[in-house]
């Protein structure tokens, strides 16, 4: 009888054991009962309800991730190719892991089509000219897109800017 009960004691402890977490200084534990999303804690020791209770870590660092050169045409129709660098961080975690599946993913989704529609509305000669505006410009169209899934960009800073050179072949099929 005591085997049992000391058994029973010890499956019992396992079980609270499991509720403890060590929380980085840089992650914030989203906690969810029975599967909805109750709020997150910050770095330390926290405790969470073993059985009733689940979490998942999200680390809150500045992430910094560049496009793949993107091609795209200007309003007086001259092809561009770009490469920018947007430096973001998970601001909400609860948002981040509730609302997309992959917050760094769509962040750089949204900057492939916010770059590609800010190329379109501008010309050649606007977008050498005022690089600085531009960075702007697209930092503030991308941190309209990602605010709503807990996603605050810090900076987008173009890396490279280049005109593409026409080939023969298409100023022959042009002419």
């Amino acid at each position: 009888m005591n085997e049992i009960f000391g058994g029973i004691l010890v499956c019992l402890f396992m079980i609270l054991l499991s509720g403890i977490k060590i929380v980085r200084e840089h992650d914030r534990l989203v906690v969810f009962r029975f599967g909805r999303i109750v709020g997150h804690k910050g770095p330390g020791l926290q405790m969470i309800v073993p059985l009733i209770e689940r979490s998942l870590c999200v680390d809150t660092r500045i992430t910094a991730l560049s496009t793949a050169p993107v091609e795209a045409r200007t309003l007086d129709r001259v092809a561009v190719r770009l490469c920018v660098l947007c430096r973001f961080y998970i601001s909400d975690p609860a948002k981040a892991v509730a609302k997309v599946d992959d917050p760094f993913a769509h962040t750089m989704e949204a900057m492939h089509t916010v770059l590609r529609s800010t190329i379109s509305e501008r010309t050649a000669l606007e977008l050498l000219a005022n690089e600085a505006e531009l960075n702007y410009t697209l930092k503030r169209a991308i941190s309209r897109q990602a605010k709503s899934w807990g996603v605050r960009v810090k900076s987008v800073e173009i890396k490279e800017m280049a005109v593409c050179q026409r080939t023969k072949e298409s100023t022959v099929n042009s002419a």
